[in-house]
C-alpha cells in the first residue's frame, strides 16, 4: 500500500444508525479496523433519549473508543430558550459522567430565532455554569459562504471563541480550495486573538469535514443537496473527479494541521476501501 495522507487512527468517523444493534455492529467494525475516533451526530431520529442511550452503550460496551457526541439546538429544542439551555446543561453533565472528553455544539441547519450555539455559549459564560476545564466544546464554521454571510459567520465565531469555552472548530465540507485557504487564514487569526485574550491558555484544534463519494451519494446530493455544503460541478461530475478533489482537500487539511472528520458511511469493507484509495498519496 502507498503511504497514506492520514493514518486511519488520525481520522474521526461520524456514524449514523437506526437501532442499538446497528450501532453495535458499526462500532465493532470500526474497532476492528483501527477507526477508534468516533462522532455520534444529533440529527433526524438520532436525538433526545435515543441519542443519550446510544452514547451510554458506546461508552460502556466500547470504552476504548474516543467518542465525541453532538448536540443540535435545532433537534433538541424544547419549547423555549430556557428549557433548551437547561437540556444542554443536563446533556453536558451526562456525557461527562459517561467519560466523554468533548462534545460538538451546533445550531443546526435551520436556525432558531431565540437561540443558537453562539448565544448558548455566551449565556453559559455569563452565568459561570462551566469552567474551562470541565469538558471541551467544539463549534462549527463554514468558510464557503458568500461575502455577506461569511462576515456574519466570523462575527458569530468570534462570539463563541470569546466565551472561553471553545476548544475546537469544525470546518464544513466544500471544494473551493482557493477560497478555503484564504479563509483558513482568517480563521487562524480569530483563534489567535481569542487565545491571546482568554486567560485559559490552550491550543484550539481544527477539524475538517470530508465526504467520500459514491455513485449513490452523488446522485442523492444532486437531487437534494445538503444545506450549507458547497460542491463544484466538477465534484458532482463523477466518482473519479470527486475522489481526486477529496484527495486534494485532505492534502490541504494536512498542510494546515486540520484533522479530518469522515461524514459519509465507511462501516463495511467496500466503503472502507474507497476511503483508503482516496487516502493514498
Amino acid at each position: 500500500m502507498k503511504k497514506l495522507i492520514y493514518d486511519l487512527n488520525n481520522l474521526r468517523i461520524e456514524i449514523s444508525f437506526k437501532s442499538f444493534d446497528e450501532l453495535r455492529l458499526i462500532l465493532s467494525f470500526c474497532q476492528q479496523n483501527k477507526l477508534n475516533k468516533i462522532n455520534i451526530p444529533c440529527k433526524n431520529n438520532l436525538k433526545k433519549d435515543f441519542l443519550l442511550n446510544s452514547i451510554r452503550i458506546s461508552r460502556e460496551e466500547f470504552p476504548d473508543l474516543d467518542l465525541i457526541p453532538h448536540f443540535s439546538i435545532l433537534h433538541e429544542f424544547k419549547r423555549n430558550r430556557v428549557n433548551t439551555i437547561e437540556s444542554f446543561i443536563e446533556f453536558f453533565n451526562v456525557v461527562k459522567r459517561l467519560g466523554c472528553n468533548e462534545l460538538l455544539l451546533i445550531s443546526g441547519s435551520q436556525k432558531r430565532s431565540t437561540l443558537d450555539a453562539s448565544s448558548t455559549l455566551s449565556y453559559l459564560n455569563e452565568k459561570k455554569i462551566f469552567s474551562y476545564s470541565d469538558l471541551s466544546i467544539g463549534v462549527a464554521f463554514n468558510p464557503y459562504l458568500n461575502s455577506g454571510l461569511f462576515m456574519n459567520e466570523t462575527i458569530k465565531l468570534e462570539k463563541k471563541l470569546q466565551s472561553g469555552l471553545v476548544k475546537s472548530v469544525w470546518i464544513q465540507f466544500g471544494t473551493e480550495f482557493t477560497l478555503l485557504e484564504s479563509r483558513i487564514g482568517i480563521l487562524k487569526k480569530l483563534i489567535f486573538a481569542a487565545e491571546k485574550t482568554n486567560y485559559n491558555k490552550t491550543n484550539i484544534k481544527l477539524f475538517g469535514s470530508v465526504l467520500i463519494p459514491s455513485k449513490q451519494f452523488l446522485a442523492r446530493f444532486k437531487y437534494r443537496p445538503w444545506k450549507g455544503v458547497y460542491c463544484s460541478k466538477e465534484f458532482l461530475e463523477s466518482v473519479d473527479s470527486a475522489s481526486n478533489l477529496v484527495t486534494n482537500l485532505l492534502k490541504l487539511y494536512k498542510k494546515f494541521d486540520i484533522y479530518p472528520l469522515i461524514e459519509t458511511d465507511v462501516s463495511n469493507d467496500d466503503k472502507l476501501n474507497s476511503l483508503l484509495t482516496i487516502l493514498e498519496s
